[in-house]
């Protein structure tokens, strides 16, 4: 695989950003861009938002390389239409770094037609950031990468050629069932690579076969990204066609109790699992969650709920609340966040329905509001309603289908560098095995075919030291060059006071009132039952507190972003877009919200 510029001038870290004068901000961000066309360029536009998912942890220098190296051009190579070993696929790395925390490189996200002429899709995922992103682009501030005339040629034939292919799987009924099912196929041919023992084999072999996942030429994931445009395409289209004719609330009941999302499975098995552990709930009541893993082994009945909870960990362990950061646990490594959940679940009031009730009650309001939707439309348009209905359904699913095979391959990556790790310890190069993260991909891949260690114990400990400065910091949102956007001038408040009344946009309508429940860390989220959660963003590892929580407050997200899925999916009160409320709201405070009009009152 041809390197990117990213892995080659990183051998040391950067230098650390000088402070600004005044509140302890920085003047200047650290950048680090990955497109090899975006060398020297000083105004190109970055964002935290990739595509409604954020990434909010400071990546460490080797899990840097495996976002740039791979996760990049995976996402590059199916915006853009071109396979992953395209050499305009790294030209073009839309992975960037402020501070260590990935972010999106809008500058060369532009030059892809699909992002270009669909700059609205932005604000499906992220409402607030993808307006912003729209005015800057109008604006003349967002400037695409400078790109030769032959590449960007290639860019407006491969959209051509991605277009007409998405014609063909819409026409085609039964391309999202196939797709499903070699999905699933796909999956169990990891979970197989995920099993498989990496205490043998040389350190080069288990790096190659780590990569192979990447390249397989029938993998359907290959075109995830464009599964999850055709299932955006069909949202929109239905939006628009029945704007003007139905209401907002009925709309968003299309998108309750759709089948097959595997965000939704996973929390459903985590249900029956839970419903298992009833003769165990005083135990669970009880003990922290941390503790539970060694309390449950201590008795008979525990040890056999223990053994399905495994064959459940068989199956979804390679979830995480951090997953797409290699170097923290899975869920089959530290499954706190689950036995937490399980605890909540066991405190399910009677009188409230169940996730498998809340899903069948979706799937009937579902049907209702197609019926519904159907006999308020104009006659001609009730047909092509109909066309699109059905294939919206059916397409759904992929809003969160390719992430989660994905997933396997990224579980095994983290599997092989621990080995790696552990063999580099015995070796006296690391003390811990889970040092390898503070290498740069480089430098394993060449101590895996020579046997020689290229590094310094002090450079560990500066990248360690670098690592934990910026922790600390909380990066802005958008930023041109490395500087971060001034924001808009803001209309005047409303009448209410906005210490009392905070705005955002409904993503799921509904209405509820409780207390409040903020939660930034998810790994240990004690959310009873009824709590409004509270958090900056979700994504789908956060889904099996849906069903405890009595409505979703977010600070980012849009009506396509992961929790505005789950949510109507469930039939959970949402709003995203609510600016600063974890900060704004506090744990145990009463709050009402009406994901209506979008406004969460503090009482």
């Amino acid at each position: 695989m041809r390197r990117n510029q990213h892995e080659r001038n990183e051998d040391s870290p950067p230098p650390a950003p000088s402070p600004a004068r005044g509140e302890g901000k920085f003047k200047d961000w650290p950048v680090e861009r990955t497109a090899l066309l975006a060398a020297g360029q000083t105004d190109g536009v970055l964002s935290d938002i990739n595509f409604g998912e954020v990434l909010p942890f400071v990546a460490k220098p080797l899990v840097k390389d495996y976002l740039a190296n791979y996760v990049g051009p995976i996402l590059e190579s199916q915006f853009a239409g071109l396979s992953r070993t395209d050499p305009l696929v790294l030209d073009l790395n839309p992975i960037a770094f402020v501070a260590g925390r990935s972010y999106m490189d809008l500058s060369v996200y532009l030059n892809m037609p699909a992002v270009r002429y669909h700059l609205d899709s932005l604000e499906a995922v992220d409402q607030a950031k993808g307006k912003a992103i729209i005015e800057l682009a109008r604006a003349g501030r967002l400037r695409p990468v400078p790109i030769p005339p032959q590449a960007r040629a290639r860019l407006h034939l491969a959209y051509v050629r991605m277009g007409l292919r998405s014609l063909g799987w819409l026409l085609r009924r039964q391309t999202p069932v196939q797709l499903l099912a070699a999905y699933q196929s796909r999956t169990d041919r990891l979970r197989k690579l995920t099993r498989r023992p990496v205490e043998q084999g040389s350190p080069a072999a288990l790096l190659a076969e780590m990569e192979q996942w990447l390249e397989h030429e029938d993998d359907p994931t290959r075109d995830g990204l464009r599964h999850l445009g055709v299932a955006m395409f069909l949202h929109t289209a239905i939006q628009r066609l029945c704007a003007r004719h139905v209401s907002p609330s009925l709309l968003a009941d299309l998108g309750k109790g759709i089948p097959n999302n595997p965000t939704t499975v996973i929390s459903l098995d985590l249900w029956a699992l839970a419903q298992e552990a009833r003769p165990l709930a005083a135990v669970f009541e009880k003990t922290p969650a941390d503790q539970l893993t060694t309390v449950l082994q201590a008795t008979e009945a525990g040890r056999r709920w223990w053994s399905r909870f495994e064959r459940f960990l068989a199956r979804h362990g390679h979830r995480g609340e951090v997953e797409l950061d290699l170097s923290t646990p899975r869920w089959a490594e530290d499954p706190t966040f689950l036995l937490q959940a399980v605890a909540n679940y066991l405190r399910h009031p009677s009188d409230v329905p169940t996730p498998p009730e809340l899903l069948s009650q979706g799937v009937r309001r579902r049907e209702e509001a197609a019926a519904m939707i159907r006999s308020i439309l104009p006659r001609p348009l009730q047909w092509v309603f109909g066309w699109l209905y059905d294939r919206y359904v059916l397409w759904l699913p992929f809003r969160e289908a390719a992430k989660y095979v994905w997933l396997i391959g990224f579980a095994h990556a983290r599997q092989v560098y621990l080995e790696l790790g552990s063999r580099l310890a015995l070796a006296g190069h690391l003390k811990t095995a889970d040092e390898v993260f503070w290498l740069q991909l480089n430098m394993v891949r060449s101590w895996a075919e020579t046997g020689i260690a290229s590094w310094r114990r002090e450079m560990l400990k500066a990248r360690e030291r670098e690592w934990q400065e910026w922790t600390k910091l909380r990066p802005p949102s958008l930023l041109i060059g490395t500087r971060e956007v001034e924001p808009a001038a803001e209309a005047p408040p409303a009448a209410t006071s906005p210490e009392k009344v905070l705005h955002g946009t409904s993503v799921s309508p509904g209405k509820a009132e409780g207390i409040a429940r903020v939660i930034t860390d998810p790994h240990r989220a004690d959310l009873r039952p009824g709590e409004i959660l509270v958090t900056r963003y979700t994504d789908p590892a956060w889904t099996p507190l849906f069903f405890t929580a009595g409505a979703l407050i977010t600070e980012i997200g849009g009506v396509l972003s992961h929790g505005a899925v789950i949510a109507r999916e469930i039939g959970l009160p949402a709003i995203v877009g609510v600016e600063g409320a974890t900060s704004r709201i506090a744990t145990g405070r009463r709050v009402k919200v009406n994901a209506l009009n979008g406004t969460v009152e503090l009482l």
